[in-house]
């Protein structure tokens, strides 16, 4: 009989039935709302976007800046700034926006320069500003660049396929989808559904078994087995059980990454949709003649049908 676990943190009681724990991205399926100042936290922000959405918000912060002191220039009349070149031919708006670039930026040409107290005051406070923009900018670079993170590919799809000692088994495969080598990796699996209770509705909790949790190295594929026997939460269980109980297996995989030298962590999770019943994968990887193994992460998610072993659904 399987055992049933502690909340690990998602919950017990809610008054609606519940979608998905976790995304498949490894994201919980939770959404704040309400305002609150101490919710804001920049760096973290910049840190988790991506690097698209990372460089956008630096150049729309860039041109923001650059605008606001340009029109701070513009406001101190015509004699604030003044250039080398007296028929530049250039507007005199155009003229403070690529002075603050320049001056931003520390580039300093000389073909334009501030005169008079107030304007050479601007100036240096938006090369201060400037300064420390980019030196907050740098590091932020850095930190992404030097932020731990795994990239770990999940089968899209568990299987149900028949195992050793007539039982079947349930099986996702998982790989390193970069050229660095994870050890000591471990992987856990959980699973939950939901029971309505008089209109309350209940998860449940129930440690899955694995048999092997723990490897030494990853740089191939990784099936990871849970038999469905009588110990197993799934023993006896069809798919319309799944189905109307929303069965949903979580997996957290962690492992040394030898480039960042240090531990990194990845998410996912199995819906009953996501499940095929009656399958077997087909190997990911395949031996050369020279005795190399080539892995296709391409191959994560192939599998063929199979027959299950009568004896258990």
């Amino acid at each position: 009989m399987a055992k049933q676990t502690i909340d690990p943190g998602i919950g017990e009681k809610f008054n609606a039935r519940t979608g998905r724990v976790l995304n498949r991205d490894g994201s919980f399926n939770v959404h704040r709302s309400g305002f609150d100042f101490r919710r804001i936290h920049i760096f973290q922000y910049l840190i988790r976007i991506t690097w698209f959405q990372f460089f956008l918000n630096l150049f729309i912060a860039f041109v923001i800046a650059n605008i606001i002191f340009a029109s701070a220039y513009l406001m101190l009349g015509d004699g604030a700034l003044k250039s080398a070149d007296m028929n530049s031919g250039i507007n005199h708006f155009w003229e403070c926006v690529f002075f603050s670039v320049h001056t931003i930026t520390t580039v300093g040409y000389g073909n334009l320069y501030p005169y008079g107290f107030t304007a050479n005051i601007l100036a240096g406070i938006e090369a201060m500003t400037g300064l420390l923009g980019f030196s907050i900018a740098t590091g932020m670079v850095y930190g992404r660049f030097s932020r731990p993170t795994a990239k770990i590919i999940y089968s899209e799809k568990a299987i149900v396929s028949p195992f050793q000692n007539h039982h079947n088994a349930l099986m996702f495969r998982l790989a390193n989808l970069r050229n660095s080598i994870l050890m000591e990796v471990e992987a856990t699996a959980l699973l939950t559904y939901i029971e309505n209770h008089n209109g309350q509705f209940i998860r449940q909790y129930y440690g899955i078994n694995l048999v092997r949790n723990k490897i030494s190295y990853l740089p191939l594929s990784w099936t990871l087995v849970h038999v469905i026997d009588e110990q197993s939460p799934l023993y006896g269980k069809s798919f319309e059980d799944h189905k109307d109980r929303m069965y949903e297996i979580l997996i957290t995989v962690k492992g040394f990454d030898e480039t960042y030298g240090d531990i990194v962590h990845s998410r996912t999770s199995y819906l009953y949709r996501d499940i095929i019943w009656g399958a077997r994968f087909i190997p990911a990887f395949h031996v050369q003649k020279d005795g190399a193994a080539i892995l296709d992460v391409g191959k994560i998610s192939a599998y063929e049908k199979t027959d299950l072993h009568p004896l258990v659904k």
